[in-house]
């Protein structure tokens, strides 16, 4: 065998051990869209409007002992999860441009990872959950004082809307446009998604710090975010159909 035969033959064998991970990605790119649009549909339920936010970290320690769903997803649990599942389309997506755009692709794929790393350990949902617990059962003002604070800790450090959450979704979404640009430089996904990608994550991006650093929600941050999602919810659908399709073609 020739050494250029086994240099095809080694990039064949390269290319199908991605196979997998293609098909893979897609399904991770619908579950996180599935997850995000289950938590729209959270919204407009009664009870789960995004009015039951609490404010005050006693208020939270009450919604979480008696409504603790409520609590952990006004907590950002369901988008920690989301975040979690879609980290196989960004693997994916590298395995897709590491050849026509490696550098772009891997540094996307390093800071979405970073953002999901640092939005999870941060988020707030979990321990607070516990918190609740304790302070339920709290029989002296100074174990409640001191559960107060440590709730106060946790939510500076990872509440919806907190500072602390706005680094990892930043990172993620900075993440995300980076691969963006490597779709637009590799072209294996066409030129309509990528656009669809850019400008959909950063109409997010715009939004998500109006609404960190904003003094109040406002309605433009509202007609910002609404076409954002709406562009990101097609560029999810169009990269898991392509990667599905690669997926497909490696096994012929």
């Amino acid at each position: 065998m020739s050494d250029a035969q086994g240099e095809r033959r080694a990039e064949a064998a390269a290319e199908s051990a991605w196979r997998s991970l293609y098909v893979l990605g897609a399904v991770a790119a619908l579950v996180a869209l599935a997850g995000t649009l289950a938590d729209v549909v959270l919204t407009m339920i009664p009870g789960w409007e995004a009015s039951t936010v609490p404010v005050t970290v006693e208020q939270w320690f009450t919604q979480l002992h008696q409504e603790p769903w409520l609590g952990l997803r006004n907590l950002d649990l369901l988008n920690v999860t989301v975040s979690l599942v879609g980290l196989p389309l960004y693997v994916a997506l590298y395995g897709a441009h590491r050849s026509a755009s490696p550098g772009c692709a891997a540094l996307a794929l390093v800071v979405v990872t970073l953002g999901t790393a640092v939005f999870t350990a941060n988020n707030a949902a979990l321990p607070m959950l516990e918190l609740s617990r304790d302070y339920a059962v709290a029989s002296t003002e100074a174990q409640r004082v001191a559960l107060r604070g440590a709730g106060e800790a946790l939510l500076a450090k990872g509440a919806h809307g907190s500072m602390g959450a706005f680094v990892g979704f930043f990172l993620s979404s900075v993440g995300t446009l980076f691969m963006t640009v490597a779709m637009f430089k590799g072209r294996l996904f066409g030129r309509v998604a990528p656009y669809t990608g850019m400008l959909g994550i950063s109409l997010l991006l715009v939004y998500i710090a109006g609404a960190t650093f904003a003094s109040e929600s406002s309605r433009m941050l509202m007609a910002i975010a609404m076409p954002g999602g709406l562009l990101m919810i097609a560029w999810n659908l169009t990269v898991a159909r392509r990667l599905l399709q690669l997926g497909h073609a490696a096994n012929d």
